[in-house]
């Protein structure tokens, strides 16, 4: 399990392939294994990094707080440690935040930008009730409930209902860190892109299900009206957590049409 010392945390990460790098992003709470379903494939052509974020995962750092800055500087860090100069990139939820404020602040470090259920600004109600689950597990409550409040936000009716009629009950992630997540919170409240998006340049593609409760598709398509020539795919049925096969050809066209000019 390999370990990156930068910036003064001890970072986890994993890489996967040969080729062009792929930099993989997650969201609130997620580790490594969020984007598992989507790397085999993606790792046939290109080299895939995955990283946890501070507050996420095995990640190590001062449990002080955190910044919505450091999450930046962590990724160029951590890039700069893997000697990947350019790459391509894509973020889900708050990493897609990440992707949005790392574009703007290292467009030469990237080839091409995928955000998928993003959002310019954090959501007033998901914000509300996601710091108040993660409050309630600072007092003392199970962390597991944290991953089922979140779920409940992430996937649709459909799903859940198609869960039931199978006799399934959706797997809640274990382990989590309420101190850690609290952390990562306090970042994404920080997070507000809307006055920069007009300055990404990177040739951007924005993915949202339509049924997102978590991050409303009128939030995606603040971002995608902003971005110049910014490509679009809005998924019907589909909630705030996106099956990576809704959006993979449309993902690796992207990053296809690139490669050869930008390499």
């Amino acid at each position: 399990m390999p370990y990156a010392e930068l910036n003064g945390i001890r970072m986890h990460y994993e890489e996967e392939g040969e080729g062009t790098p792929v930099v993989l992003v997650t969201g609130f709470s997620g580790d490594t294994t969020f984007f598992k379903q989507l790397i085999p494939e993606l790792s046939q052509k290109y080299r895939v990094i995955v990283f946890d974020n501070r507050g996420a995962g095995t990640t190590e750092y001062p449990k002080e707080g955190i910044k919505a800055q450091e999450f930046v500087d962590d990724l160029l860090a951590l890039m700069d440690h893997l000697r990947v100069f350019r790459t391509h990139m894509l973020g889900w939820s708050m990493g897609g935040h990440i992707a949005q404020e790392f574009a703007i602040q290292h467009p030469e470090r990237l080839i091409t930008l995928t955000l998928v259920s993003a959002y310019p600004y954090r959501p007033a109600r998901s914000s509300y009730f996601m710091n108040g689950i993660v409050d309630c597990a600072l007092r003392g409550g199970d962390p597991e409930y944290i991953n089922m409040m979140t779920n409940a936000f992430c996937f649709t009716e459909d799903f859940f209902s198609e869960l039931e009629a199978k006799g399934k009950v959706l797997r809640s992630l274990k382990g989590l860190d309420p101190k850690g997540l609290k952390d990562q919170m306090g970042a994404l409240d920080e997070f507000d892109t809307r006055e920069k998006l007009t300055s990404i340049k990177v040739p951007t593609l924005s993915i949202h299900g339509l049924s997102d409760i978590m991050v409303e598709p009128k939030l995606g398509d603040y971002i995608s009206d902003r971005i110049p020539d910014c490509k679009v795919l809005r998924l019907p049925n589909t909630g705030h957590i996106v099956k990576p096969s809704l959006y993979q050809k449309e993902f690796m066209e992207h990053m296809a049409a690139y490669d050869s000019s930008r390499n």
